[in-house]
């Protein structure tokens, strides 16, 4: 899934307009799994540092998986159950949903999600954006997802940011899906 699909999906989930303080720590947690991906495609060193691209593609699948680690999302959530920490008790709930909503849309690129347990990574007969496995359906309906998401949200009567961030993330998704991924219906 898109990170941005995590958030708005986690946040339908999980979030409540009746708890506000929920949200980042939501957010937060939707988004920090991919965390690495952005490091790694944004960072002037990742660009400069020489190293070989095989190099720096396995240092990059490694920290990935590692944050994708469904066993250590659930470490953090049982330690903060005890203290009723409740921004770090949605934070890792939120990460460890966003570890089970990849696990059926990862083909070829599928994250080793019960790191340090096993090396097994679940390779998913579906992908959100591999076209040879079926990009061209789940992609739209993830699109679509998010569309209805969305909708959810707004009827809580969101800020005006908060309402301005989800249109832009529906015109994200819809120009991604039609113009990045070269998917058309």
């Amino acid at each position: 899934m898109i990170t941005t699909t995590h958030v708005i999906l986690n946040a339908t989930i999980l979030g409540s307009k009746k708890h506000p303080e929920r949200n980042w720590p939501i957010v937060l947690g939707a988004a920090l799994p991919d965390s690495p991906t952005f490091l790694v495609l944004f960072s002037p060193l990742y660009c400069s540092l020489g190293i070989s691209r095989q190099l720096n593609y396995a240092f990059f699948q490694t920290c990935t998986d590692w944050f994708h680690s469904i066993p250590l999302a659930l470490v953090g959530l049982l330690l903060c159950l005890p203290f009723r920490f409740s921004s770090g008790i949605y934070f890792f709930i939120s990460v460890t949903l966003h570890d089970l909503e990849d696990l059926p849309v990862h083909a070829q690129f599928a994250h080793r999600q019960f790191l340090p347990f096993s090396q097994y990574a679940f390779h998913s007969p579906i992908s959100y954006w591999e076209p040879q496995y079926h990009a061209n359906l789940v992609a739209p309906a993830e699109w679509l997802l998010v569309i209805a998401c969305a909708a959810c949200l707004w009827r809580r009567n969101l800020n005006s940011f908060a309402q301005l961030s989800l249109i832009l993330v529906i015109i994200f998704q819809g120009t991604l899906l039609l113009y990045f991924l070269g998917i058309r219906w």
